[in-house]
């Protein structure tokens, strides 16, 4: 469930994207995001698997009622309304799937894509949810995998590519989007929902696993798009695919964009009821069954609203990438709370030293991505790195001195 959560069609607009306009140079960006989103959700799941605690529970332990209540609100609402956002573009990215097998109207598709998402959420049936989601992941992970491997690729190249850091000139926004489609805020709370009642060990083991697992699809994708050139609609994308492996290439793309966009149009909503349990407190079912039927209505509303999908699809990549640093000083901070976490559970040095490195990062890649979209808003020239690794250095500091306290609060 974790792995059909973040292998949207965001990860495949996103990741054909960077392998079309930049070949294997954004292929690092894949690994740290796995690597990133392994850690986080790890986190995430300790906090719960050892304390006990909700995150919302966490959060008013740590901070105190008052505040605690305010991060609640604050965490949870903002990744609830990343769940909405993401609808859009699950539905949409489904649709477009279908749309490539058959000519049926847009609206048609969109009704019966939604329908059959409620009803499986309705159903409740966490056991059979799950089954369904093994069944697409492996749907998608054969067809892109297929696409990956019909090229011929230097192995060498790829392992070097997949390691070396280059952003280059233009690339800032795929960057973001790459880390923000893998690393997803949701799935970050899904996990750490999904794993209530397991050992640490069988936590980690799973985690692992499936992230490991999304990983590896999201860099099939990425290598499907190295063979070809910049596309526009999913149809162009398609005709790209069968002038480059043939008619079947295209088939492979409309099963997987299908399988990604359905699997997440399910996932999505059932997150961010899982966060109106977990982190905001509420467990009223209505309440909890209410959150679901709006995110999935919101995917809904802009399926039947004729707007293109793949401009939709980025952008909700780049918002939920600008959320990413708030919920990964939140995690830092909960679980070397004493307090909550176990002494023999906190993180030693080295481990904080991998989450503070992480912090950086989404917040360096967040301010650029502010700063580039300000310049072209209002027709600047130059560029403020520095000043932007500066205020990301200044942040990190500021999270290493709260780490400090909140390791010697007393338990």
């Amino acid at each position: 469930m974790i792995s059909a959560a973040f292998i949207g069609p965001g990860t495949v607009t996103t990741a054909v994207s960077a392998g079309s306009q930049f070949n294997l140079d954004l292929l690092w960006a894949v690994t740290f995001a796995t690597i990133g989103c392994i850690v986080l959700q790890e986190v995430s799941a300790r906090i719960t698997v050892a304390s006990g605690l909700t995150l919302g529970a966490a959060m008013i332990t740590s901070f105190g009622d008052r505040n605690g209540r305010a991060a609640q609100w604050i965490v949870g609402v903002s990744v609830m309304l990343g769940c909405a956002a993401y609808e859009a573009g699950n539905i949409l990215g489904a649709v477009s799937g279908l749309n490539l097998v058959v000519a049926w109207s847009g609206w048609l598709l969109t009704i019966l894509v939604t329908a059959a998402a409620g009803a499986i959420l309705w159903s409740s049936r966490g056991r059979w949810i799950s089954s369904l989601m093994m069944l697409l992941v492996l749907i998608m992970g054969i067809a892109f995998a297929a696409l990956a491997l019909s090229q011929d690729l230097d192995p060498v190249l790829v392992a070097k590519k997949s390691v070396l850091p280059v952003i280059p000139t233009g690339s800032e926004l795929l960057v973001l989007g790459l880390v923000g489609t893998t690393i997803v805020p949701y799935n970050i709370f899904l996990g750490s929902g999904i794993s209530k009642g397991q050992t640490l060990t069988l936590m980690r083991i799973g985690v692992s696993v499936s992230v490991a697992i999304g990983g590896l699809i999201t860099t099939f994708i990425l290598l499907a798009g190295n063979s070809i050139g910049p596309f526009g609609s999913f149809p162009e994308l398609a005709g790209a695919m069968s002038e480059k492996v043939g008619n079947w290439g295209a088939l492979a793309l409309a099963m997987g964009l299908f399988a990604a966009g359905f699997s997440s149009t399910i996932t999505s909503p059932y997150a961010a009821s899982i966060i109106t349990s977990t982190v905001l407190g509420d467990s009223d079912k209505g309440k909890i069954r209410a959150t679901w039927i709006v995110v999935l209505l919101t995917g809904f509303a802009f399926g039947i609203s004729g707007v293109r999908p793949i401009p939709v699809i980025l952008a909700v990549q780049a918002l939920n990438g600008l959320i990413l640093p708030l919920l990964t000083a939140y995690l830092i901070l909960v679980v070397n709370d004493s307090r909550i976490v176990t002494r023999a559970h906190v993180p030693g040095l080295p481990y904080n030293v991998v989450l503070f490195a992480i912090f950086f990062a989404v917040v360096l890649i967040g301010l650029n991505n502010v700063d580039k979209s300000a310049i072209a808003w209002f027709g600047l020239t130059g560029s403020h790195l520095a000043w932007n690794v500066a205020i990301s250095v200044l942040a990190g500091v500021a999270i290493a001195w709260q780490t400090y306290r909140m390791r010697t609060r007393q338990p």
